[in-house]
């Protein structure tokens, strides 16, 4: 990942273990999945990720991306902010 990127990594690290209440999240490795088994979040989990990022990058994941495969991994989404930003 880029520089810009792995800044947002470590950024939405923090926000994810804000909204879950999960500390461990801040160390998770970019190549974890957000949604299932990984990060394991839900469909509240991550729509407050969204908004978040919506906040504070000024970025619309949902309209740019419809299939929303920036949120397969941490990485994906720390890159695809990244790009736009």
């Amino acid at each position: 990942m880029t520089g810009a990127a792995d800044q947002v990594a470590n950024e939405l690290r923090d926000v994810l273990a804000d909204i879950t209440g999960r500390v461990e999240l801040r160390d998770m490795p970019t190549e974890t999945a957000l949604l299932g088994g990984g990060a394991g979040l839900d469909s509240l989990a991550g729509t407050l990720l969204l908004r978040q990022v919506q906040r504070r990058y000024g970025v619309d994941v949902p309209a740019e991306d419809l299939n929303l495969d920036a949120l397969a991994t941490l990485g994906t989404l720390a890159a695809f902010i990244a790009a736009r930003i």
